[in-house]
């Protein structure tokens, strides 16, 4: 898999593609969007880029990584930014 930078990480996961940062601490396979091993975005069936907001201000922080940088880069390209928690609560009932 070819590593790029953070932002063609989050393109990448938009246009449905594999791809992975330099560390390898961002990646998607193109419908999942991950930093580390969180589960940070994901497509809907759909098509929808759903983010997740792990970032302070949502009370959902993960690391200062995932919030500034992997969270940053995909927020402007997103279709949708959501609390994770709430796509959490969803899950517990399907």
């Amino acid at each position: 898999m070819k590593r790029m930078t953070n932002e063609n990480v989050a393109k990448a996961w938009f246009n449905g593609t594999e791809a992975q940062n330099h560390t390898g601490s961002y990646s998607t396979n193109g419908r999942i969007l991950y930093s580390y091993s969180t589960r940070i975005g994901y497509t809907t069936t759909e098509g929808t880029k759903v983010l997740f907001d792990y970032t302070a201000s949502t009370g959902n922080f993960l690391s200062m990584t995932t919030s500034s940088k992997h969270v940053y880069s995909a927020r402007s390209i997103a279709d949708m930014v959501v609390n994770p928690t709430v796509v959490d609560n969803l899950e517990k009932f399907q």
